[in-house]
């Protein structure tokens, strides 16, 4: 059966035919086209828009675009959807994408006409229809007619129903619309399709597929990726998003597509980190697609598994017309209901999208707008008292503390209470408070720092302690403790208070449940809104204009009674104009694209916070009193928030940090990408920033100071600064075109970064010192396509860092972009072999180092500082562990700048290997495997800890039938007991994620 053209005649009255053939043979298949050919290609390649669809819809397109006539048999796929192609390219091209994961062939039959088969089949014979003679270009005649003779091999495209190959065109990494072959920058494509196969559904599943995203994590706090062990960049169809702290969770399920881009963003986007960005586009994201469907389409999705997960979602798109207007949308709607590995933990969210797409709204402007929007609750949850013996062999510390410090009994533990039932000596301070304090780093005799394993070892028990037991015996009916007399090592202050000790009476060991996350944060909800007005005029391919209008809000807030509060209410404005220029009048050898972009960007952030976190390790996770919904906290480890009650004289917490940062950017950048002599590509680009930040520190906080007898000290005012600061970027890029589909590439960069935290503030002395800060890459690569474009390389080495800090003291030093050099080398290989299996590989080794090699309070146990277990004498065994002396507080180390050995930062494996596969049965049946190995990290700077190494695999299979999909996946099939260390630089060497044993989800969808 041949299909009729039922549409032809009115697309050959609209426009000429333009016979492409040179540029079909310019790209067909590798073989050299003659000079001619060659030159008629370059002049003639048109430029494509063609919106992902239907295979049917996509092809209609393409015959439109470029004036060929295609003829195919009854099986061709036509329903199967096709990605988005857009830009000036060979048919061949656009042909070889668009068949992409079919196995179908093309042959051109005569100087017009394409037939589309099946190897070895015979070709579609054209069908008797008359059509008018075409009227040619002037003075044109392809160069197959001038001779005579035509000849084309036959191309074979690979089917590639994940889209694992980089057939997609991207303007994530610079702004030109390149595939990622052609892209000069290590850049990761996921598809939805591969989200949906391997089960994604979190931030820290994104490194089971993609090199450089493992992110330290906890259980309910999320927020963005890291890449390259630096906190990366969210962005949303391009434009980027508020920081993602981490109150809510990122649901990658809802996700049409992920890119990860390494390193910092183009010149074209803005500032941005040093690490790279996400770039992710919404289940909603293809509206305009729905313009060429003649009715609505339908896909539900439902999801249970482990821990009562349960999912359900829906994606409906379609053709839309308003008034005058014709265009299309789509909607995206779900729901997430669950707990998770961590008990008491749950993951509950609602998310609902929305995007319509119009054409000509004025003149030849198409409009594209819509929204995000998603609220979530969840809770925050680590291991406390984590030791090397609980990473190696599962052995716990149990014991309650020694003192009651809910005085009145009412269940959590007022400021005043604390501050009365634990006093610190002296004055109070960040480091001298009851549950709080710091010891300084032992010299030799010298005056040299020593090594942390050479601190010295003090017999005896903290003086607090030994005049508590003289007046309660019983809390020490052997007299052990006692006997050791006073002595241990003493923090700063020279006392160390009764709070931090645990009960000699309670402690002892027991295995540990892995799933009782002890450190455990209550209450998280947060609201997320997202929206976006684009205006895009590109009927004239040469020349386009884009305007982007993008807002993101967040309403969020953090209850934990450790205790931590915080109240956040950031939004961002940004209006990004966008400009492209292919310039015509042009020598041969030269193909010159301009892009030029201005943006406007302004962010409001208020928040209040108090801070605190006493009771990390208070909690016994082995007690009889273990709750779920409480984290196993008790009246003595429940401390009253400063988001519940305020009032310190009705048993409240203080406000310590209240206050509110106005930033205004405003950029310019330009970019140019050349080829020169069809075998070079050069892409060149700067950017100049400006910015006005103000930020101002309300009076209404109480800060440490006073005396525990009449503890905090109120602010005395408000506290405002406003500073400008200017940034410039660059952006170089070489990439020869090499046989054999090699590309080579060599890219340097330096990036302006806003140097905010978190929680999207700018602290006063940042802003005093400089708020844009300076980032460099260095990356040179190599990227190819082989074995009939059936095998994806790329591999990459890199150096990226801060450039702009020199001293250990700089105040800006400790923002979220901490000042690293990080130097690694990735790979990353893909092959389809066949249209029902494919495999990719990837492989990681990178180290990061602090430059300058700061110092700073760091987070410490009691047998590292230097404390001795307690033993029995007469049988020797360890009946109060040194560890038990510090786990009712908080205990810090001051590290002194400059030591080699804690130069590195740690909590990122170093080595880090990655592997996927699928095979699929003509009958619907498949199998998929994926894989990973970490080797072994310490969980934090001072190198307390190491995590084991970990090999972890994950199955899975699936039944396609018709409208229907089934997957049932196990992930950690082998059920790997293993770790992740936490977020931050100075909190990572004690609390860390036990991460999930087995676990089974069941997915159901269907497509109408």
């Amino acid at each position: 059966m041949i299909e009729p053209f039922e549409s032809e005649f009115s697309r050959w009255r609209r426009r000429p035919l333009r016979l492409l053939l040179a540029a079909l043979l310019a790209a067909g298949g590798g073989h050299p086209p003659t000079a001619c050919a060659q030159v008629e290609a370059d002049t003639l390649n048109p430029y494509f828009r063609i919106p992902g669809g239907t295979l049917a819809d996509a092809l209609d397109r393409f015959s439109e675009q470029s004036g060929l006539q295609l003829i195919y048999g009854a099986d061709l796929p036509r329903q199967r959807p096709t990605p988005e192609t857009v830009g000036a390219m060979p048919p061949a091209e656009v042909l070889n994408r668009l068949l992409a994961g079919t196995g179908l062939r093309w042959r051109l039959l005569d100087g017009r006409t394409v037939a589309i088969q099946r190897p070895g089949s015979e070709p579609p014979q054209a069908p008797g229809i008359t059509r008018p003679s075409p009227v040619l270009p002037p003075a044109y005649t392809p160069p197959a007619l001038q001779t005579g003779r035509m000849e084309l091999s036959d191309i074979t495209v690979v089917e590639d129903p994940s889209r694992v190959l980089p057939a997609e065109l991207s303007r994530s990494a610079f702004g030109f619309n390149k595939s990622l072959l052609e892209t000069p920058r290590s850049v990761s494509f996921i598809s939805d399709e591969s989200i949906d196969l391997f089960g994604l559904s979190a931030v820290e599943d994104l490194v089971r597929v993609v090199p450089g995203t493992y992110t330290p994590t906890r259980f309910g706090i999320q927020g963005g990726v890291d890449v390259r062990n630096v906190p990366a960049d969210t962005f949303f169809r391009g434009m980027k998003r508020l920081n993602l702290q981490g109150h809510t969770p990122t649901v990658l399920s809802a996700l049409d597509s992920i890119e990860v881009v390494r390193g910092p963003p183009s010149p074209i986007y803005g500032m941005g980190k040093i690490g790279g960005y996400t770039n992710v586009m919404p289940r909603s994201g293809r509206a305009a697609d729905g313009r060429y469907l003649d009715s609505s389409r339908l896909r539900m999705r439902a999801v249970v598994g482990s821990y009562e997960r349960s999912e359900l979602s829906a994606n409906v798109q379609g053709p839309l017309s308003l008034l005058d207007l014709h265009g299309g949308y789509q909607l995206f709607a779900m729901m997430l209901n669950s707990e998770s590995y961590a008990r008491g933990v749950p993951l509950d969210a609602k998310l609902a999208q929305a995007t319509i797409s119009l054409d000509d709204v004025l003149g030849h402007v198409r409009l594209e707008t819509g929204f995000s929007a998603q609220s979530s609750r969840s809770a925050g949850a680590l291991i406390g008292r984590f030791t090397q013996d609980l990473a190696d062999h599962g052995r716990y510390i149990r014991g309650v503390p020694l003192v009651n410090l809910d005085l009145n009994g009412n269940g959590s533990i007022g400021y005043l209470e604390y501050n009365t039932a634990s006093p610190a000596r002296g004055a109070l301070s960040t480091y001298n408070q009851a549950l709080m304090q710091r010891w300084n780093w032992p010299l030799d005799a010298q005056g040299q720092p020593l090594p942390l394993r050479d601190f010295p070892r003090v017999a005896g028990i903290p003086q607090a302690m030994y005049d508590y037991l003289q007046t309660h015996p019983q809390a020490d009916p052997t007299g052990a403790l006692r006997a050791q007399g006073v002595g241990g090592p003493l923090p700063a202050s020279g006392y160390l208070p009764v709070g931090f000790v645990l009960d000699p009476a309670t402690v002892g060991f027991d295995h540990l449940d892995r799933r009782r996350f002890a450190a455990f944060e209550r209450d998280l909800h947060a609201d997320l809104f997202t929206a976006f007005i684009d205006l895009i005029d590109d009927h004239d391919p040469d020349f386009t204009v884009k305007n982007q209008l993008f807002f993101d809000g967040m309403d969020q807030y953090k209850i934990s009674e450790q205790p931590f509060g915080t109240d956040q209410s950031p939004w961002v404005v940004e209006d990004r104009l966008t400009l492209t220029h292919r310039a015509q009048a042009l020598p041969s050898w030269l193909r010159l694209n301009t892009l030029g972009a201005l943006n406007v960007r302004y962010t409001d952030s208020p928040s209040r916070q108090c801070f605190g976190d006493f009771s990390t390790h208070r909690s016994d996770a082995m007690a009889a009193t273990w709750v779920d919904a409480r984290g196993g906290m008790t009246p003595n480890s429940t401390f009253t928030n400063c988001l519940v009650n305020s009032d310190i004289d009705k048993d409240g917490a203080p406000v310590t940090d209240h206050g509110r940062t106005r930033l205004l950017e405003i950029g310019a950048g330009l970019m140019f990408d050349a080829e020169l002599l069809r075998s070079l590509d050069v892409m060149l680009g700067a950017r100049q920033d400006v910015s006005l930040a103000r930020n101002i520190e309300y009076a209404d906080t109480v800060a440490v100071g006073g005396t525990s007898a009449a503890p905090g000290m109120p602010a005395q005012g408000n506290s405002a600064v406003h500073g400008w600061d200017q940034g410039a970027s660059w952006s170089l890029s070489v990439s020869p075109h090499l046989p054999y589909d090699l590309r080579p590439y060599v890219t340097i960069a330096q990036a302006s970064l806003t140097l905010d935290n978190n929680a999207n503030r700018l602290p006063n002395p940042v802003i005093q010192a400089g708020h844009i800060g300076q980032s460099r890459l260095s990356e040179v690569g190599i990227k190819g396509m082989l074995l009939d474009r059936r095998l994806f390389i790329s591999s990459a080495a890199y150096e990226q860092r801060r450039i702009n800090v020199h001293v250990p003291d700089d105040p800006t030093i400790t923002a979220e972009v901490s000042s690293t050099i990080t130097r690694g080398w990735e790979t990353e290989i893909k092959w389809v072999p066949a249209r029902n299996f494919f495999t990719s590989l990837y492989g990681l080794v990178q180290k990061t180092v602090y430059a300058p090699n700061r110092g700073g309070s760091i987070l410490i146990d009691a047998r590292s500082l230097g404390f001795e277990d307690v033993r029995d004498p007469a049988t020797g065994a360890v009946v109060y562990p040194a560890e038990a002396f510090l786990f009712g507080g908080r205990a810090f180390v001051q590290l002194p700048p400059n030591l080699n050995a804690y130069r590195e930062k740690q909590g990122n494996p170093n080595t880090q290997l990655g592997m996927t596969l699928q095979a699929r049965l003509d009958n619907g049946l498949g199998a998929s495997l994926s894989g990973n190995y970490f080797s072994s990290v310490y969980a934090g700077r001072l190198r307390l800890i190491r995590l084991p190494q970990a090999v972890v695999l994950n199955a899975g299979l699936q039944w396609d039938r018709r409208v229907w999909q089934l997957r049932l996946d196990a992930f950690n099939l082998f059920d790997e007991q293993y770790f992740r260390a936490r977020n931050g630089d100075t909190l990572a060497d004690l609390p860390v994620s036990a991460m999930p044993g087995r676990r089974f989800q069941f997915s159901l969808a269907a497509s109408f």
